[in-house]
């Protein structure tokens, strides 16, 4: 048993098709969770979206983390305090939103509390972030916006011709001074700089005296590039993207045929 900490993706990893955990997966989980390693779930939801997992899990004890956002919050579960939190303010909220409405498209700042917009026309995509995560849609003016408010990430949503437009108009100061991830065809995702989901496990496990060398971490997407390949083992999913595969030290199957699983069973427990 070669591994301290596993760090899981939730979409497209984690979870199926169908947002089920299956019981392979749930199975291979508690294995890790009975012999005293941690599981730390890292997604790109928000830590709402992502609780109903964790409580499935039982990953809700003391010392038990979870990070979210990209990897722009990490958090304890059992005490929800904030053990890393890159933020963005009312002046990156301004740019960003000034953009967006320049160019027509849907934009929503997202805190644990709220998916807050400034619009009430409100279709299929702005409706996508509360709805699939269980956060509150909060319509609020520039006014209603307190100025201290801090954000964990802004959402820029719409049809792919818009938000292919948009990402065209993002001008590479702005993309030097931000993450900008295009994390689905109909959505841009903006967060500090700093965020993402390697830095945030590196920066965890630092503080819980874990060398990489005992970190397995398993993903399929582009925001888990630099988690995959920060890991001692960096497990891509069967499903995974081919740059993920690139960074990755082996491949298991994907999430429809428990690879996280096969993961866990051959390489945490060496079956």
């Amino acid at each position: 048993m070669n591994y301290d900490l596993i760090a899981i993706d939730i979409d497209g990893t984690l979870i199926t098709q169908g947002l089920k955990i299956a019981n392979p997966v749930f199975e291979a989980v508690q294995r890790v969770v009975k012999v005293g390693k941690k599981i730390v779930l890292c997604t790109g939801r928000p830590f709402p979206g992502a609780k109903p997992y964790m409580e499935e899990l039982g990953l809700i004890n003391e010392g038990d983390f979870m990070i979210t956002y990209h990897g722009a919050l990490v958090q304890r579960t059992d005490t929800l305090e904030e053990i890393i939190h890159y933020q963005l303010n009312q002046e990156d909220l301004l740019q960003w939103q000034t953009l967006a409405t320049d160019l027509n498209s849907n934009f929503q700042a997202v805190r644990n509390d709220g998916v807050y917009t400034h619009s009430k026309n409100l279709d299929q995509f702005s409706l996508v972030e509360p709805f699939v995560n269980n956060i509150p849609l909060r319509i609020r003016t520039m006014s209603e916006m307190k100025q201290e408010m801090a954000y964990s990430k802004f959402l820029i949503t719409d049809e792919f011709e818009v938000i292919q437009n948009l990402e065209d108009h993002i001008s590479m100061k702005m993309r030097q001074n931000y993450t900008v991830v295009r994390s689905t065809p109909n959505t841009i995702e903006v967060l500090n700089k700093k965020a993402s989901k390697g830095q945030s496990l590196k920066e965890l496990t630092h503080q819980l005296n874990i060398p990489k060398e005992r970190v397995m971490a398993i993903g399929d997407s582009g925001n888990d590039i630099d988690m995959v390949e920060y890991a001692g083992l960096g497990v891509a999913m069967g499903n995974a993207i081919p740059e993920v595969k690139d960074v990755a030290d082996v491949v298991t199957t994907t999430n429809e045929e428990n690879g996280v699983a096969k993961a866990i069973n051959r390489y945490f427990f060496e079956e």
